[in-house]
């Protein structure tokens, strides 16, 4: 078998009891990896009710079948188990170099289950595993646990994914880290970690995954290179830039989360551009074997108030714990960043909770009795920072609000205000100017998450670029619209990104409009596996994908009367460019209705039919 090393971990914390499973060409040609594999797992391995803080429930880490080879965006890994902040199957993805070495040490994916009695982490290397002691790393932050865990193996170049004191202390929105500067990020992955006693999986490997066409591996990665090397390409600006372009693009569409999601535009919003950024402490970062080199970094030559082991804020942190918070100060949100990535805690869910309780603080509905004293207002550099890092610890006020929005709104009976949907935090695009979103942060399999779909700005004005036209788009759309050709966009895309995910490959490297096409993928995927697939069989599993994580949302008690949006979207924006603009409901709702049409999934339930998954093998 290419592409595969055949083997799947199973690790039981409770037992303390290991075995490898050796699944068949059929099972990765029908789920492909990453969280395609995750979702088999989860379903197959835990019962309805499930707790998902409880010994029952299972975790995934899984890559894909191109992890491994030098080709740019290849690096990625998923972690798939029932969220915490949902209690819906959630996974989030992660570049890095964990991916790479976990690939090299002979498995494909690793499923735990069970709690250990005592912390622990789990050593993999070279086709080898052991549970080893943790009390020496436990209550640590994040960088103090990885260097003592790689003197400990005496392996300074081993990988670590693991979480901080916010995962042990079961922060609904803890995440997992991996090189203190890559994260699994959503949906509190990092506190069922924490709940199962589990601090890290340290990874070293020496082998090489067997590929069945090495020359044309080597090829797309020559090819990739060149085009990011091209300034007339979109690759090369991206590299110079990084995500936050997404700052001057949601500038100029009136779609910069601001003060809570009241506005989609902030005055002093240029000091938060991505030029501002690079001129000033910032410099490009990346994954590994990647040439776009899309990540932002802390320069340690131009500021020495932030650890740069650590990283820098990419746009999500910028949107949610700057503008939301009605920040434009870059060290301070810096600061916050750095606060997350020592705490282990995810920067989207972080700002949203924090700019939620700054509009109940300014409302009077919460005061300095309640926050310790803390001026939390809006704008409040050194508030938000303090409250970052009293979550990471859940002191005071924090407390609550490392339970999430949700929590945090029924305890206050200030629920109108919470920016949630399914109880997860929106993250910093708006769905009053990329309409679409509305219908992908209420559909998508993964809930609340802006990269499961392509975003309105690539069928917003012709000509429609070929990635899109492949999809049979051609003709533009108001980026601020819901109908059904919306609808359509929002579903066909969402296969893609799927499909994506499965692969664990990255976005901005593969797809609509990054480095490499549709077309170039398939050559990939055949020159890992020795496949002769086609983008047909790839996006069946990619929908065979979103089918199962429904199927296990429905099996969880979730309907169609969940996939609702908050009252603030509908609410009207004040001032910027969009002032006075109100999101359509009765669009959103016809929107959703020919969505689940095009889904297969029952008009009344929101769920697949019987025939659906009959059709998928599920």
């Amino acid at each position: 078998m290419y592409g595969y090393n055949g083997k799947i971990l199973h690790v039981n914390l409770t037992e303390k009891t290991f075995r490898v499973e050796m699944p068949d060409e059929k099972f990765y040609r029908k789920y492909l990896g990453g969280s395609g594999i995750g979702a088999y797992y989860l379903m197959k391995e835990t019962v309805a009710g499930t707790d998902p803080l409880g010994p029952d429930n299972v975790m995934v880490f899984a890559v894909g079948p191109i992890t491994g080879a030098a080709v740019s965006g290849s690096s990625r890994h998923s972690v798939t188990t029932k969220a915490p902040l949902t209690g819906a199957l959630g996974c989030s993805e992660a570049g890095g170099y964990w991916a790479n070495e976990f690939k090299c040490a002979g498995f494909d994916a690793v499923v735990i289950r069970g709690a250990s009695p005592k912390p622990v982490y789990l050593w993999i290397h070279d086709g080898q595993y052991e549970l080893r002691n943790a009390s020496a790393v436990w209550g640590k932050i994040t960088g103090e646990a990885q260097r003592i865990i790689r003197e400990e193996l005496g392996e300074p170049k081993a990988r670590i994914a693991l979480i901080g004191p916010s995962g042990e202390n079961l922060c609904r929105f803890a995440c997992i880290v991996n090189e203190l500067a890559h994260y699994n990020g959503r949906g509190g992955v990092g506190a069922v970690m924490g709940s199962k006693n589990l601090k890290g999986i340290a990874v070293r490997g020496m082998g090489k995954p067997k590929f069945a066409d090495d020359e044309t591996l080597k090829t797309v990665a020559k090819t990739m290179a060149q085009r990011v090397a091209d300034e007339t390409t979109w690759a090369h600006a991206f590299k110079k830039i990084g995500t936050h372009n997404c700052v001057e693009a949601n500038i100029a569409m009136g779609g910069l989360p601001t003060r809570n999601w009241t506005a989609g535009n902030l005055e002093g919003e240029k000091e938060l551009t991505s030029s501002a950024w690079n001129d000033d402490f910032i410099k490009p970062g990346t994954c590994w074997g990647c040439v776009q080199s899309c990540k932002r970094a802390i320069d340690p030559e131009r500021t020495k108030e932030i650890d740069p082991e650590y990283g820098g804020p990419e746009y999500e942190t910028v949107g949610m714990c700057g503008s939301n918070l009605g920040i434009t100060n870059r060290l301070a949100i810096a600061k916050i960043n750095l606060a997350a990535a020592r705490y282990g805690m995810d920067t989207i869910s972080l700002g949203g909770v924090l700019g939620f309780a700054m509009e109940c603080f300014e409302r009077g509905i919460i005061t300095t009795e309640d926050t310790g004293g803390i001026d939390l207002r809006f704008g409040n550099c050194e508030a938000a920072i303090t409250m970052a890092e009293m979550i990471g610890r859940r002191e005071g006020i924090g407390d609550l609000l490392a339970e999430g929005t949700g929590a945090a709104a029924r305890a206050w009976k200030a629920e109108e205000y919470a920016v949630l949907v399914k109880n997860k935090e929106f993250p910093a695009h708006m769905p009053q100017s990329k309409a679409s979103l509305g219908l992908a942060y209420a559909l998508v399999a993964n809930i609340s998450d802006h990269v499961s779909s392509e975003h309105d700005g690539s069928i917003a004005a012709e000509p429609i670029g070929p990635g899109m036209a492949m999809f049979d788009f051609h003709e533009a759309q108001d980026p601020t619209e819901v109908n059904n050709e919306k609808a359509r966009f929002t579903w066909v895309t969402q296969v893609a990104y799927s499909m994506m995910d499965a692969l664990s490959l990255c976005l901005f490297t593969f797809g609509i409009w990054p480095v490499c096409n549709y077309n170039d993928l398939t050559k990939v995927v055949n020159a890992a596996t020795g496949w002769n697939t086609n983008m047909y069989e790839l996006m069946r599993a990619a929908e065979r994908r979103i089918h199962l994580f429904r199927a296990y949302d429905a099996r969880e008690g979730f309907t169609s009367a969940d996939d609702v949006l908050p009252k603030r979207i509908f609410e009207p924006l004040k001032g910027g460019v969009l002032d006075g603009f109100t999101y359509d409901r009765n669009a959103f709702d016809r929107g959703k209705a020919f969505y689940y049409a095009l889904a297969g999934w029952d008009a009344g339930t929101g769920n697949p039919t019987e025939a659906k998954l009959e059709e998928f093998g599920l």
